[in-house]
């Protein structure tokens, strides 16, 4: 075999191909029962009538659940050359167009144009009327700026107007085209010359930008080799689409475009409690072609993402802009699109034309134009300022094993990839005691893996909605809060929790009547005074302690605990209208604890983030126990993704968690190999720093100390519940469920088989209403 075409089968297991197929018959019932779980689109179900399309062929496209590689072909071979990278190039256009844009045709001949000239302090408007087509009929206008001079001067285009006073002032002509919800020409132009088009809205505005840059190419006082294009949020993705497919735009500015733009959906989603493809779809059907709505859910089989939208732009320059806690974006995501297409930029040469922007503020503030300017000044060559990409997350897992000097051989570790749980080195176990016994040999390994947590000196706390009983020392406001109170009046901004509540806004599942059922109160505990909300019900009774649920959200970094574009009542406010008190608190790195993340392995080395995490239930419970409306003996756990992740090691190594949710919160990491597709064991290693000690065991997975049955088993014979939908991208579900089946035998020594719950629901990693509450009722029946 040569070395090329081992390279070849390497890179083809690790994309997760498939020998295997669909037929058309699974096609079709996969659409049906997708149809079903999915809120119903009147656009799209026009569409699957008109065309009878099926959903593509999963099983023959490559499961990537990391962003796809730029230096590889769809079928699995490696950009070696400059010629390699022009047909690379052209297929990711290609893939864009097939599943995300639709066809974007040649643009049409400028037949004649009509100009009218106005004068104005320090600059000029030339109003520019298009006749396109081979009979001039179909007209497209714009307006071009100009600072007074011949020029040629640089030119900025944008949809937006407001922004040209800036560009004047800064020495730029600015280019005003019909490319927003406010003033679009694209689909009439579309219309009238190519009919039948299925060229999707924001695409179709990229691919107008065009017409107007034919023109500009005869205009004497535009300087074409230096065009820049700028567009915020939905105009930010049409800006980046238009840099992508046109090699006359120099630098593109994208200001927080949010998916669909360089913010790439494997990073967004559902799994991160942000903008989707089931939600732009749903909410913006004719953004995108109505092919992209069969990836709801499935975008680990989706060929590109934003990262490769950037990398068509390579090697003229991009800045990607995003708010800190913009509710559209995704910091971590924007930051690793970034990281990830500067590899292309650096390997044409150019690693300097590709930059971020990080402002404060929601998605609300804006894009700081003048920066932006900044950049294009220094892109163009117009200043000598050098430009600095300011980082959140500049996690490299061999940077920290130079830094911390931390080393594990796996080969000094047994492998353990098929484990009774029952067997011991004494024989089989049959007591509860033995098993007591095993038990804690798992947790050390558990407490190893998770590094050296430095000591904690105990603070005793008190937040309530009561007064303070025996024992209990108040610190704060304990008086009963009428309606929603999401922080106290002076608590330091960014207030995200109580910004998202008082949008009253369905979108992010906080809504009247619902949410002024419930009532609020901070709490401070753990390491650092971490600052959570306790929520329940406004009319729960005096004298009643009340059930307690902590609630630990997934990869959520603008808005942490909170989620958007989600219509279902928030599992916070479920909960507590549901009878429990709730506390929710951002984990360690997001949300307002997003700064926690940069320096965390230089103050220490040896511990974990993941273990930081744990740290924090562990002292939430604390608090919990001394708030005089929670029953301390009634604690549980309600995880999603990551946070499902964190709940079963909390509930694992603290025996005061009375009962855990985990849904999509694992899978087993041995046999969470490389060529399964989920990325496997690096992206807690390497991707996002979690568990450091987890990247020595790459390539040796079976060694790995312990596993979620032996976590799972663990927690016996206290109550879990396990969701593991069938389509989570993050798990392989077959492995899931030996893993439940195998702790199983654990809790049947304890006589509490029945407190293991699987379930496998016919969905993606998300958490519906219908399952939310189908949860709800089951821990309202099991935990007692």
């Amino acid at each position: 075999m040569t070395a090329r075409l081992i390279v070849i089968v390497f890179v083809t297991l690790g994309m997760g191909l498939s020998v295997d197929a669909m037929t058309d018959e699974e096609r079709r019932d996969y659409r049906e029962k997708l149809l079903q779980i999915l809120p119903e689109v009147e656009a799209f179900n026009e569409w699957l009538a008109e065309t009878g399309e099926l959903p593509p062929d999963f099983d023959a496209l490559p499961r990537i659940n990391s962003l796809p590689d730029a230096f590889c072909f769809l079928n699995g071979r490696r950009v070696e050359t400059p010629g390699d990278w022009a047909d690379r190039r052209a297929e990711i256009q290609q893939l864009f167009e097939k599943y995300i844009f639709g066809t974007i045709p040649p643009r049409p001949a400028i037949h004649h144009a009509d100009m009218q000239e106005t004068e104005g302090n320090g600059y000029r408007t030339r109003e520019v009327t298009l006749h396109l087509g081979p009979d001039g009929k179909v007209e497209y206008g714009f307006s071009i700026i100009l600072p007074e001079g011949s020029g040629p001067f640089p030119v900025l285009m944008t949809p937006s107007r407001s922004d040209i006073p800036t560009l004047i002032r800064r020495g730029y002509a600015g280019v005003s085209y019909p490319g927003n919800d406010f003033n679009d020409s694209s689909a009439a132009v579309l219309d009238a010359l190519y009919p039948g088009s299925d060229l999707a809205a924001l695409p179709a505005r990229a691919w107008s930008a065009g017409i107007v840059l034919d023109y500009l190419e005869t205009v004497p006082e535009v300087d074409m080799d230096a065009i820049g294009i700028y567009g915020y949020s939905r105009d930010g993705k049409q800006a980046t689409i238009a840099g992508a497919i046109d090699n006359r735009i120099d630098v593109v500015l994208a200001g927080s475009t949010g998916v669909g733009g360089t913010l790439p959906y494997r990073l967004a989603g559902e799994r991160n409690q942000a903008e989707s493809v089931e939600s732009t779809t749903r909410m913006f059907p004719d953004w995108f072609h109505p092919r992209l709505r069969f990836f709801s859910g499935r975008v680990d089989r989706l060929p590109v993402d934003g990262n490769l939208l950037v990398a068509l732009i390579a090697p003229r320059a991009c800045l990607i802009h995003y708010n800190r806690n913009d509710e559209v974006g995704n910091t971590f995501g924007n930051e690793a699109a970034w990281r990830d297409a500067r590899r292309v930029y650096a390997w044409l040469g150019a690693p300097e034309k590709i930059g971020i922007l990080r402002q404060e503020g929601f998605h609300s503030s804006g894009f700081d134009l003048e920066k932006g300017l900044d950049f294009m000044d220094i892109a163009l060559g117009r200043s000598e300022a050098t430009w600095h990409n300011d980082e959140l997350f500049p996690w490299n897992f061999e940077t920290w094993c130079t830094h911390s000097g931390e080393s594990i051989d796996p080969l000094n570790f047994p492998e353990r990839d098929s484990v009774d749980l029952l067997m011991s080195d004494g024989g089989r176990i049959g007591t509860q005691a033995q098993w007591s016994a095993k038990a804690e040999s798992i947790l050390e390994r558990v407490r190893f893996m998770l590094g050296e947590a430095p000591p904690q000196v105990a603070v005793q706390r008190f937040r309530g909605f009561r007064g303070p009983g025996p024992g209990n020392r108040a610190t704060g406001p304990v008086e009963r809060l009428p309606g929603v109170r999401a922080l106290e009046p002076a608590r330091v901004e960014p207030d995200v929790p109580g910004w998202v509540i008082n949008r009253n806004s369905a979108e992010f599942g906080w809504r009247d009547p619902d949410r002024s059922a419930v009532q609020a109160h901070p709490v401070t505990f753990g390491y650092g005074n971490v600052q959570g909300m306790l929520y329940a019900p406004k009319d729960a009774p005096e004298n009643v302690r009340l059930p307690a649920v902590i609630w630990l959200h997934s990869y959520s970094y603008p808005i942490g605990y909170m989620w958007v574009y989600r219509r279902d009542l928030h599992p916070v406010l479920a909960l507590a209208l549901d009878g429990y008190a709730v506390l929710a608190f951002d984990q360690s790195g997001f949300g307002e604890r997003m700064e926690e993340t940069k320096p965390f392995y230089d103050r220490w080395p040896h511990w974990s983030r993941m273990g930081r995490m744990v740290e924090d239930v562990s002292a939430a419970i604390t608090a919990l126990q001394q708030n005089p409306q929670v029953d301390p003996d009634r604690i549980y756990l309600f995880g999603y993704s990551m946070g499902g992740m964190v709940g079963l090691h909390a509930a694992a190594l603290d025996q005061r968690i009375k009962g855990v949710v985990s849904i999509a919160g694992f899978t087993p990491m041995r046999t969470d190999t490389a060529d399964t597709g989920t990325g496997g064991i690096a992206r807690f290693s390497h991707e996002r720093g979690l568990i450091p000690r987890l990247g020595f065991f790459v390539d040796n997975e079976a060694r790995i100390p312990y596993d979620y049955d032996e976590l799972i088993a663990a927690i016996a014979p206290r109550p879990v519940m396990i969701v593991a939908p069938q389509f989570d991208r993050d798990a392989n579900p077959a492995d899931v469920r030996t893993s439940v089946e195998r702790a199983r035998a654990v809790y049947e020594i304890y006589g509490a088989g029945g407190a293991l719950e699987l379930r496998e629901p016919w969905d993606y990693a998300r958490l519906p209403a219908s399952a939310q509450d189908a949860i709800i009722a089951w821990m309202k029946a099991t935990l007692k």
